[in-house]
């Protein structure tokens, strides 16, 4: 599910590892002016901002600044809020370019809400060629973002050809070569994800010697014949000399740094991520690739089993024809299933998800690219990628999200004999600490006097807190905090069961947690039936592990452009630093209507 990170993501602090998260770097600066901006312009102030600016446009500028505040809104993930701007802007919409634009900023939120189907049916009643030239970018970007997704969702090709077309429409309203590299590229991308059969057929029935000349292209590019493949390019370049995918054989110019002109959602505003160009692969369908996991033993229930299940949910949900082998790590040896799959074609390794079997994994000298459900220790290959399915990674997410916010004095709650809860409050001590050491812990002991213990902490001189607890302590903890205190929640929180009782006592509070346990889905629905006992750790396996396939065939999109995300089940993902899959979570406030 692919989008654009500043557009579709959450605030950008919350993107930072937690390794490496530097808060100072997303310090707000003095409120910008909006009259020089494009309504779909990149997003340089916080929603608040926007909120004010908004309040004090003018009547000229008064639909803008809604729409950057809609927009800001959306980004911020306060979708309840943005779905009542986007009412206000369609009431306020007088003339059919602004109806337009609330129907593409509704198809934004459609989208972030991952309802394609409804945004596609927005987009597709849009006369995009009307509107502004920066609207039309973001219209063609928005457009193949969620064409593309539902491809993925249905394998029907008119979704695929529909983004394709898109995308390559872009090129002709960007400036720069590199940008239309970037968009050529994409486009060809795009259709070397149709199957031979299909891509064969459009290439015969295109009139339109442009698109003819793209199908053309993608079909040499797919053949794994290289000498075959140079024979092919030539005689394109002698067929089509004057086709815009001419520019990728031309020699890169230098190019001054200029300034961005094209919306945030578009490729134009991201540089390609700054990775190895060794750490990237591809994986076609039909691939071999080798799934290592604890199948039996005491791990399998809660690790092995919702692991496997992903994996396989979502090569189902792909259409995949992937030829997959899973290779149980509690009876054979890791070092063993490295030789195996080194020696039998395979592409890809997903897994392994206990710490000591990814560093025997790599011990073992493994070279194929790997993704690994748990960070490695020492030395990894450079083309292996991993999840961070620890506690660490909320602390660090919570402490961004709240310093996003603007509180600046949270108090940091845990149980002291929990490790996991320490580890949470750990990091976000330690990352809260690069902005400033107001943050203070106040760990309580004994569940059952909860209450009375948390009665105890500094909130005199708090502005907010963090919650590193079950639900059941969450509960009782949040009772007693004080209503001004902001209270944040992550997953160990929330058991996934939406408008329960659990729910509608943490009333108010933020969450932070994986959209797909958030959103009610038949996904969610068949996963709860087959594990009914599935805790937030379970739930949180599935998900990794689901992404980690589309994250595979995904992964050279990303590296494109920084900018851009992949709606997974366990968040937004996108490439992080060292290897790190970052996956952004969802932030809610309970008891709202989602």
């Amino acid at each position: 599910m692919k989008a654009k990170r500043s557009a579709l993501n959450v605030y950008l602090c919350t993107l930072l590892t937690a390794a490496t998260l530097t808060l100072s770097a997303c310090t707000s600066s003095s409120v910008k002016k909006i009259e020089s901006v494009n309504a779909f312009g990149p997003l340089n102030l916080t929603a608040q901002e926007y909120r004010q600016a908004f309040e004090d446009a003018s009547s000229d500028e008064s639909f803008k600044a809604l729409i950057l505040y809609t927009r800001s809104q959306i980004v911020e993930n306060k979708l309840d809020q943005a779905s009542a701007s986007i009412s206000q802007l369609y009431a306020s919409a007088a003339t059919p370019v602004q109806k337009d634009e609330a129907a593409m900023v509704d198809a934004m939120l459609l989208s972030k809400k991952n309802q394609f189907d409804e945004a596609q049916q927005k987009l597709s009643a849009i006369n995009y060629k009307a509107l502004p030239k920066q609207d039309i970018s973001y219209f063609l970007v928005l457009n193949s973002n969620v064409n593309s997704n539902l491809y993925n969702k249905t394998h029907d090709p008119k979704y695929q050809i529909t983004a394709f077309k898109s995308e390559s429409a872009l090129e002709r309203y960007v400036t720069r070569d590199s940008d239309k590299r970037k968009v050529l590229l994409k486009s060809v991308d795009l259709l070397k994800q149709l199957d031979d059969q299909t891509l064969s057929a459009a290439y015969t029935n295109v009139k339109n010697d442009t698109d003819k000349g793209f199908y053309e292209y993608a079909i040499i590019d797919k053949s794994s014949n290289t000498q075959l493949k140079d024979q092919m390019m030539e005689t394109f370049a002698k067929k089509y000399p004057n086709h815009p995918l001419m520019l990728l054989s031309a020699p890169e110019k230098a190019e001054p740094v200029a300034q961005q002109e094209v919306s945030d959602v578009t490729p134009k505003g991201g540089k390609a991520v700054a990775v190895d160009s060794q750490a990237l692969f591809s994986i076609q369908d039909g691939d071999q690739i080798a799934v290592l996991l604890p199948l039996s033993g005491r791990f399998a229930s809660a690790v092995g089993e919702p692991a496997k299940l992903g994996i396989l949910t979502a090569l189902k949900d792909r259409g995949s024809k992937a030829k997959v082998t899973f290779y149980d790590t509690n009876k054979t040896n890791i070092s063993q299933i490295v030789a195996t799959v080194s020696a039998n074609g395979t592409k890809l390794v997903i897994g392994p998800i206990l710490k000591p079997e990814v560093n025997a994994m790599n011990a073992a000298g493994i070279k194929i690219p790997s993704i690994t459900l748990n960070s490695p220790e020492g030395n990894r290959p450079v083309n292996q990628w991993y999840f961070d399915l620890g506690p660490n990674y909320e602390g660090a997410i919570a402490a961004s999200k709240i310093y996003a916010d603007g509180y600046k004095s949270p108090v940091v709650i845990g149980l002291s004999s929990d490790k996991a809860s320490q580890r949470s409050v750990n990091s976000f001590m330690n990352t809260f600490g690069k902005v400033n050491n107001n943050a203070v812990v106040c760990n309580y002991s004994n569940p059952a006097n909860v209450g009375s213990e948390i009665a105890k902490c500094p909130f005199g001189s708090a502005d907010s807190a963090y919650v590193s607890a079950s639900v059941i302590d969450a509960v009782q903890i949040k009772a007693a905090i004080p209503s001004n205190i902001a209270v944040y929640l992550t997953d160990k929180s929330y058991m996934g069961v939406n408008n329960s009782s659990q729910e509608l006592a943490l009333k108010g509070a933020i969450l932070g947690d994986m959209p797909w346990v958030l959103t009610d889905s038949s996904l969610k629905e068949s996963f709860m039936k087959s594990m009914p006992k599935a805790n937030s750790q379970v739930q949180r396996i599935f998900a990794a592990s689901y992404d980690a396939v589309n994250f595979a065939f995904n992964i050279k999109q990303l590296a494109s452009n920084q900018n851009d995300v992949l709606h997974g089940l366990s968040g937004d993902i996108s490439l992080g630093r060292d290897g790190l899959i970052e996956s952004t979570p969802m932030w809610v406030e309970l008891g709202s209507v989602r």
